[in-house]
């Protein structure tokens, strides 16, 4: 856990790609709570905020874990179609209607440096 709460900056992405079991919930939510106001923090999601009790398999695991991350942050929310299918969509080889996307982006820190 050292690792993680060394830099002053920590990037998390794709937080929601794959559910997480209880255990990498519990260890989630141990790495927010520990870097809470401590070291700030972006993390990436195509999750919204909403689905995150389903992703993490506990909604008061998910509300604790969110109540620190939003206390001191910025949400970013990015709707559209797939930066990586926009060349495919174009010419035509790819026009699923799923290829939209929204992503959560979240700063949130105890350090003013990262929050400007």
């Amino acid at each position: 856990m050292r690792v993680y709460l060394r830099p002053r900056l920590l990037v998390v992405d794709e937080v929601g790609y794959l559910p997480l079991d209880p255990l990498a919930a519990n260890l989630f939510f141990q790495l927010v709570s520990a870097r809470y106001e401590k070291g700030s923090m972006i993390l990436t999601s195509n999750k919204n905020i909403g689905e995150w009790g389903e992703l993490m398999g506990d909604p008061v695991l998910a509300t604790a874990v969110l109540d620190r991350l939003l206390h001191h942050c910025h949400v970013v929310n990015i709707r559209g179609n797939s930066y990586r299918l926009k060349d495919k969509i174009k010419t035509g080889i790819y026009s699923t209607p799923g290829a939209q996307v929204g992503q959560f982006y979240s700063v949130a820190g105890g350090s003013n440096e990262f929050r400007r």
